[in-house]
């Protein structure tokens, strides 16, 4: 018997201008959780492409127990036993959870589709997952926890032996994830074989037995999670020291940029109240399901305040759509940066440019050599990587994606621009350098509302700081009063 479930050797995968994998080696156990771990752009996605069947490799080979398989596409791969449970869930949203659980395999009797039989046993497969979950609800009603209980009964549906968990904690409040991490571990104790992407170093240590660290595209690392410290970790992915981001004391001018007055709307927020000043980094924290997000999708113009006064520079804000907030001069990057922030089929430089558009255009025709100078600034000053401005935004990075959609609004030349969890997906380094990319912007004159889950990162960053709950404001602090994370749960809870 093979001494490893399964095996990649010497994996190779080129796009062109660069090498994506460059040799890499990896090896699982059956019962075991291994942790892949690196920065945004070391490989991580690409390797676990190359596994399903979504890229083909140029050189090396994959062993399944033992034998070399080659899977051309996801479907050949789930045949096999491999699934994945990836990070933006692909729930067919109008089925029912039953209907989602069994796509493409129904059960059928004489014929046709046994609905009782299929809502039967996928009550009793979501249940050994320690949830309770109606099979005849909508997949689309649900929270985003038991979505994504959803999509793993799918896979363990699917007779998948080998599960790959792509950030599944990133949607999650804390307690749902803890209740994950639990189910992923349970999952291994069962005998399944785990792989863990997670920027989370935290939950690396909690539940995985082994950690991988890929560096630009290379294997750099492979040991027991036992003998590894966060710091190293962190060390060997950024293959340098990365300092803790600490909280920086910033000048704020007096001058009210943003008031909000008794903002509710039924359902996600009520009687909210506070102002901005101009130039200020505003932090909006609060535990995912607050109201935060739907707080700042209603002044922006997203949905429609029930009752309360908005005014921007001293006028009532009257946006009935994104499009009025943007000629106002605001912006918003949204939570789900590849859903709502991103056209993923056009080039990095077109979607910086698309709110500007009417800038390198005349008569309704764009100007590409003004649309290629101006995108070639902005990704430089906001060091964007990619080999070429041409590339497809969707082939970048998650840090480097989210450098561009702020690459956007700065050549947009903004008042006031809200970040929606800016950092969610991104590793440790690529998150000081939107810190600073932040702070250089507020700098400059800009006024920046960050909503954030992470009180980490609001205690970092936020001149001012306010925390919701339950679709309250619990209160406004100072970013400067050498706040804990703890200190600020205990303000939502009081």
């Amino acid at each position: 018997m093979a001494p490893y479930y399964l095996e990649m050797k010497g994996i190779v995968k080129r796009f062109p201008g660069t090498i994506a994998l460059d040799h890499v080696d990896l090896f699982l156990e059956k019962g075991k959780i291994m942790a892949l771990i690196g920065e945004n752009g070391a490989g991580k996605s690409t390797l676990m492409n190359v596994l399903m069947g979504n890229l083909v490799a140029d050189e090396g080979t994959i062993l399944l127990e033992g034998q070399e398989i080659k899977n051309k596409s996801p479907r050949e791969a789930l045949q096999r036993g491999i699934g994945m449970v990836p990070q933006e869930l692909n729930l067919a949203r109008e089925l029912t959870v039953a209907e989602n659980v069994f796509l493409g395999r129904y059960p059928r009797k004489h014929g046709i589709v046994d609905w009782e039989r299929m809502e039967r046993d996928a009550a009793d497969i979501i249940s050994s997952l320690n949830v309770t979950i109606d099979p005849k609800e909508k997949a689309g009603n649900l929270s985003a926890a038991y979505q994504q209980m959803v999509v793993i009964a799918r896979t363990l549906n699917a007779g998948s032996d080998l599960i790959i968990f792509d950030e599944p904690t990133a949607s999650l409040t804390i307690k749902e994830a803890n209740h994950l991490l639990r189910v992923i571990r349970q999952l291994a104790d069962g005998g399944k074989c785990i792989v863990l992407i997670t920027h989370h170093l935290d939950e690396v240590k909690a539940i995985s037995d082994s950690v991988t660290v890929l560096r630009d595209g290379c294997l750099v690392k492979t040991a027991e999670t036992a003998s590894m410290t966060v710091e190293e970790m962190i060390s060997h992915m950024a293959n340098q020291n990365v300092q803790r981001q600490v909280h920086i004391e910033r000048e704020v001018s007096d001058e009210t940029i943003l008031e909000v007055e008794g903002l509710s709307r039924k359902g996600e927020f009520q009687d909210v109240s506070f102002s901005v000043r101009r130039g200020e980094i505003f932090g909006i924290a609060g535990l995912v399901g607050s109201g935060r997000t739907e707080l700042i999708s209603c002044i922006y113009g997203l949905t429609r305040r029930e009752s309360g006064k908005v005014l921007f520079e001293g006028k009532e804000l009257r946006a009935r759509t994104p499009v009025d907030s943007i000629q106002l001069g605001i912006g918003l990057v949204p939570e789900e940066r590849r859903r709502d922030g991103i056209f993923p089929l056009m080039s990095v430089q077109e979607n910086i440019m698309l709110p500007s558009i009417d800038t390198v255009s005349q008569a309704g025709v764009v100007s590409y050599p003004k649309l290629r100078a101006r995108a070639a600034k902005a990704i430089e000053k906001l060091r964007v990587k990619t080999s070429s401005a041409e590339n497809a935004i969707k082939n970048l990075s998650g840090g480097n994606q989210q450098k561009a959609i702020l690459a956007r609004w700065v050549e947009k030349d903004l008042k006031l621009l809200f970040l929606d969890e800016p950092t969610r997906g991104i590793d440790v380094r690529a998150k000081g350098e939107i810190y600073d990319l932040i702070r250089g912007l507020a700098d400059s004159g800009l006024t920046v509302v960050v909503v954030s889950s992470e009180m980490e990162e609001i205690l970092a960053i936020a001149d001012r700081i306010m925390v919701m709950f339950e679709g309250k404001a619990k209160g406004i602090v100072s970013g400067s009063d050498n706040l804990t994370s703890e200190a600020l749960l205990k303000i939502a809870l009081q």
